[in-house]
């Protein structure tokens, strides 16, 4: 049995405004920040921040949009920044700030993706093939309506459904349709169409 995929991220939906505020906003900070301690500060390790606030979006594509846009104003801030440091210290804390947007936003995605397919997973209800009965969370096997009763705190009624009283008694069924019509509407339509046949027939 092939296990179902996770679902994929509906990219045509509105993006939330509150996110991209969030978003917005600590990017701005962040960069204007940098560009105002020396080249050596790692400052821009605190672009994870909008990395991690960036999750909440579910569009992909705006998800690598920001962590591309985080690694370019990562090297703009080298760029433009005046030198306090040796120059392979500050290469190597803007390389460690690019490592940590890249993976804390790889990390941030498996584990967006792991989550949709739990929730794919948990939304599917293990039934029997052969005796229709329901397996619970502890891996008890409970019939439908013992496992309904559990979890919806519903009491269950019984009854009969049309074709079930025609297969196994045949003999009521024309009487039962007659005396409740509504529960058998159409099983009536066709007695009634039946027996009309039935006597053009005879005539």
């Amino acid at each position: 049995m092939s296990t179902p995929s996770a679902p994929m991220p509906n990219t045509k939906e509105p993006l939330a405004i509150t996110p991209l505020i969030l978003i917005a906003g600590s990017t701005a900070i962040i960069f204007t920040v940098d560009m105002l301690l020396p080249r050596g500060v790692a400052v821009p390790m605190l672009y994870v921040i909008p990395i991690l606030l960036a999750v909440s979006c579910r569009q992909h594509w705006f998800r690598v949009s920001i962590a591309v846009g985080c690694t370019v104003l990562t090297l703009l801030g080298y760029i433009f920044t005046e030198p306090a440091v040796p120059t392979w210290i500050a290469v190597s804390n803007r390389s460690m700030a690019v490592a940590a947007i890249w993976v804390s936003a790889v990390l941030a995605w498996r584990h967006l993706y792991a989550k949709e397919h739990i929730n794919v997973l948990q939304s599917l209800l293990p039934m029997c093939a052969s005796c229709k009965k329901i397996r619970n969370d502890k891996g008890y096997w409970s019939q439908v309506e013992e496992y309904l009763e559990a979890q919806t705190h519903t009491m269950l009624t019984h009854g009969i459904c049309p074709e079930c009283m025609q297969k196994w008694y045949p003999e009521f069924y024309p009487q039962v349709v007659e005396q409740y019509p509504d529960l058998f509407k159409d099983a009536s339509a066709g007695i009634v169409d039946e027996r009309h046949r039935h006597a053009e027939g005879h005539q």
